[in-house]
């Protein structure tokens, strides 16, 4: 019984500390809307910004190349020379080895 004594006036002394303590870790660490939870949704939602800015940017240059396609036959006649090779009846076009390299390589790294 004395020992029982000593532990309830230890928690007695000591209950707003233990309170503090367990409101605080309830809070930070075991709630469904935690400290740390939050930290981890703020890190995905960073991340998501910047996938969203590199998205954009690509929206505006393929927007750009679509407005060109569409808008004037130079831009078919570019687009259908650097993609697909095509080329007039006058003329020749030689395909360089380390140009196909290089090709490759770029869509290997988009897939």
């Amino acid at each position: 019984m004395g020992k029982l004594n000593s532990i309830w006036d230890y928690l007695a002394r000591h209950k707003y500390l233990i309170t503090i303590t367990l409101g605080v870790l309830i809070i930070g660490v075991l709630d469904e809307n935690s400290v740390m939870r939050l930290v981890s949704l703020n890190m995905k939602i960073e991340e998501a910004n910047q996938k969203l800015e590199g998205y954009v940017e690509t929206y505006k240059r393929d927007s750009t190349k679509l407005h060109e396609f569409l808008n004037s036959p130079s831009g078919v006649r570019r687009i259908a020379r650097e993609k697909y090779f095509m080329k007039q009846d006058n003329e020749d076009i030689y395909v360089l080895s380390t140009d196909r390299e290089l090709e490759e390589q770029q869509h290997e790294g988009v897939e």
